[in-house]
């Protein structure tokens, strides 16, 4: 039973990846999925993405389906653009089997005035304000490498099914693959644009309005990322490099414009000494001072990184190409029996425990009603899973004090000119929803108090160092003494254990360590990376699927977990095409700009106006006579040697530069509204201020005006599914720091005012 989702049956219908990877993710954790192929399978060379997305899955023919879905929980189903109906649309699946969770995955969801358009991963990066921030300036944008959608909607897909789950009922699903971008991955930044904030601007290796350095240099051996946000890490980062003059050198007197007007002379100033050591030795030296840097790992490097084999991350399977090695699972500590979860017993409702809630909820768009986490996550990353569980109806309490603030809490101020915790749109997104219990955790008070917190409550979060949680007398061992059936999430960087455990980072380095950020360049130039924060909401979508399926198994057997997860396995896993292509074929990927394999033209081509540009992606001849036509039919583009995809392939640059010169004559979004109704993906390069305007994302009701005591109102991005048509409300504003407190210290712990002054006297709750 150790197999957190044994017995769940999940049965996937279509060829669309991202429910592929959301029944992978499932299988991993245990249900038994089934693929409905139609017709025979054609033979040839296998497709590495699906080769790693069918691993642990069973097939079956169309034949089988009504045996299937009458012995299953949830449908993972591909909604396409066709209007005709269909024995096998969603909608009718679920009306006709209503004790089923019925998940459709389409690119803009079941509705809305651009749901029938044509859309792939280039231009749903393009149109949620993802690609604006990656490459050079004055040069064509780049993306996130590989197909990204797939495993963001992938992953937010078996997310929503699995949430549904809980209230016991039959509901059906709707998720727009772009909801997932515009609110995950941009949301935050829709509520910075809002008070006219932190425009993205592409910067190279460099990220705009940071203070230097937060870059990727080169080194002997390849490119390393380091991040020195904070003064401490810069003083220590001068020490390690020899170069302590460094700290009064006027340019950098403000690190801010040092790397935003200087980068290049700052550069020269620390590149000699990058030069001079390899990866591995620039690594060591940044664990010994403390200082958050990665190698940017190639593929080779990754596979066969000793962090990743002590920790047993791949998976193996034996094909008709014999034995390969494929990306794993980030929740290995969830599927595998440890001594500590062997042991545990349910624990009766007679003690002080509470029993664990079988039918928390029968809302389907608040399952998890009924359950409370304590969160102790922590910026970014750490904040995403808590936020989630409260939409879904959990009451999260998150722990937090003035020393150190939540960096989400600091920020320069909106109203007024003083340093004020309350006005960080970004922490109002990402806590919405929680509680706030101010508390000082390093008092030695603190313990007692936490751990009676922690004995009425079912999840704990956590996203610290390993050790962390130990120093405070609040690690897994001594909360499981008080509450036995607890489930307990640490996601920290690397996992709690292994050769690199204690490596600082943030999350472009985890990108970096991942391999991903190597792939980020234009062909034939340097590695630029990302320069994005995409490992944080990538780490805390995979945590919390996660935490709800050891909630699922905690709701059959009484048993908790603690679960070891490690964002760097998490970032990993959105690599899975490129270590399959890697297995099958033994390529290593480089740094390539934003051409593909098997589509041309693809990228981003310039519109009317400064920095304006249309991501265009054309997979077959049909969509390329397409895209002639709307742009009037230029004699060029009915040479011969361009009428083929193949001979588009072989002459891929030359389109780009052809096909730039046509666009330029257009305005983005009529140009990518007129390809994308005729069947062409394509979509405007947007930032993130352009997102509340579109008509697809005000249809679907994704960003919600909410009401804050400080800021006003200000908008908050909603979950990117729908429940039986519905959006998911957002029930609840960010709280204030310490909003919380009485009613924690008295209706929760039930302390006596006597008490609570006395800690409070004490200095617990400064």
């Amino acid at each position: 039973m150790h197999r957190p989702l044994a017995g769940v049956g999940v049965v996937e219908i279509g060829a669309l990846r991202e429910i592929g990877y959301a029944g992978r993710l499932l299988a991993d954790l245990g249900a038994v999925v089934t693929r409905l192929e139609e017709g025979d399978r054609e033979q040839g060379e296998p497709d590495a993405l699906e080769l790693d997305l069918a691993v642990g899955k069973r097939c079956a023919s169309m034949d089988a389906l009504d045996d299937l879905l009458a012995s299953s929980q949830i449908v993972l189903i591909c909604s396409t653009q066709s209007a005709e109906p269909s024995a096998l649309n969603a909608e009718r699946i679920a009306a006709e089997r209503p004790g089923l969770v019925v998940v459709s995955v389409s690119a803009f969801g079941l509705h809305g005035p651009t749901n029938r358009w044509a859309a792939d991963d280039l231009s749903l990066q393009a149109q949620s304000g993802i690609s604006i921030g990656i490459g050079l300036p004055g040069k064509p944008p780049l993306k996130l490498p590989g197909d990204q959608t797939t495993f963001q909607a992938g992953v937010c897909a078996a997310i929503a099914a699995l949430g549904t789950l809980f209230a016991g009922r039959g509901a059906f699903i709707d998720l727009a693959a772009l909801d997932v971008w515009a609110s995950f991955y941009s949301g935050v930044e829709v509520a910075l644009a809002h008070f006219g904030r932190h425009k993205k601007q592409r910067a190279g290796h460099r990220v705009s309005g940071q203070p230097y350095p937060r870059t990727i240099l080169r080194c002997k051996d390849g490119y390393f990322a380091i991040q020195c946000g904070e003064s401490r890490h810069w003083q220590s980062f001068l020490k390690m490099i020899g170069r302590e003059d460094l700290l009064s050198h006027p340019l950098f007197a403000n690190r801010f414009k040092a790397n935003d007007q200087h980068g290049d002379a700052c550069d020269a100033l620390i590149q000699p000494w990058f030069l001079d050591r390899t990866k591995e030795q620039i690594l060591q030296a940044c664990l010994e001072h403390k200082i958050p840097g990665a190698p940017v790992y190639e593929l080779r490097e990754l596979i066969a990184h000793p962090h990743l084999r002590s920790r047993d991350y791949f998976t193996s399977i034996d094909t008709a190409r014999g034995h390969l090695e494929l990306a794993g699972s980030p929740y290995a500590s969830l599927t595998r029996p440890t001594e500590t979860e062997e042991s545990t017993q349910f624990v009766s409702s007679a003690t002080s425990v509470r029993t664990p809630p079988q039918n928390a909820s029968s809302d389907k768009r608040r399952p998890l009603a009924g359950l409370r986490v304590v969160d102790f996550g922590w910026v970014w990353a750490g904040a995403v899973p808590g936020h989630i569980l409260a939409d879904l109806g959990a009451e999260v309490i998150k722990l937090e004090s003035s020393s150190p603030l939540d960096y989400m809490r600091q920020g320069r101020p909106i109203v007024g000119t003083e340093k004020d915790p309350e006005q960080n749109p970004m922490f109002q997104n990402v806590n919405r929803g929680k509680l706030s219990f101010k508390i000082k955790l390093d008092h030695p008070r603190a313990r007692a108090v936490v751990a009676d917190l922690v004995a009425t409550s079912d999840v704990v979060i956590e996203n610290f160092s390993p050790g962390v949680m130990d120093k405070f007398g609040l690690d897994y061992a001594a909360l499981r003494r008080t509450r036995p059936d607890l489930v307990m999430c640490s996601m920290s960087a690397v996992g709690q254990s292994g050769p690199l455990c204690g490596i600082r980072t943030y999350a472009t380095m985890i990108a970096s360590l991942a391999g991903l950020d190597g792939l980020v360049g234009y062909p034939g130039g340097r590695v630029l990376g990302s320069q994005s924060s995409y490992a944080d909401p990538n780490a805390s979508l995979h945590a919390t699927l996660a935490i709800l399926a050891a909630l699922w198994r905690r709701r059959r057997t009484g048993q908790g977990a603690h679960i070891d997860f490690s964002q760097w396995e998490a970032a990993v896993s959105v690599m899975a095409e490129q270590i399959a292509e890697h297995a099958l074929h033994g390529t290593v990927p480089q740094p390539c700009g934003t051409r593909h394999a098997h589509k041309s033209p693809y990228g981003h081509y310039p519109a009317q106006g400064e920095d304006n540009w249309v991501a265009i992606s054309v997979a077959n001849d049909e969509q390329w006579q397409t895209l002639a036509a709307v742009l009037g039919s230029a004699p060029w583009m009915a040479l011969d040697i361009y009428v083929t995809q193949a001979g588009r392939l072989a002459h891929a640059a030359e389109i780009d530069l052809r096909l730039a010169r046509e666009t330029c004559k257009y305005e983005a979004t009529a140009l990518s509204a007129a390809l994308s109704a005729a069947g062409v993906p394509a979509a405007p390069l947007n930032g993130a201020a352009d997102l509340p305007a579109s008509a697809q994302l005000r249809a679907r009701a994704l960003f919600e005006m909410v009401e804050h005591p400080v800021l006003g109102k200000l908008p908050v991005y909603r979950l990117p599914w729908h429940i039986d048509h519905e959006p998911i409300p957002i029930t609840r504003r960010a709280p204030l720091i310490g909003e919380h407190n009485r009613y924690v210290l008295h209706e929760i712990l039930g302390y006596p005012e006597a008490r609570v002054k006395a800690l409070a006297d004490e200095g617990l709750f400064t």
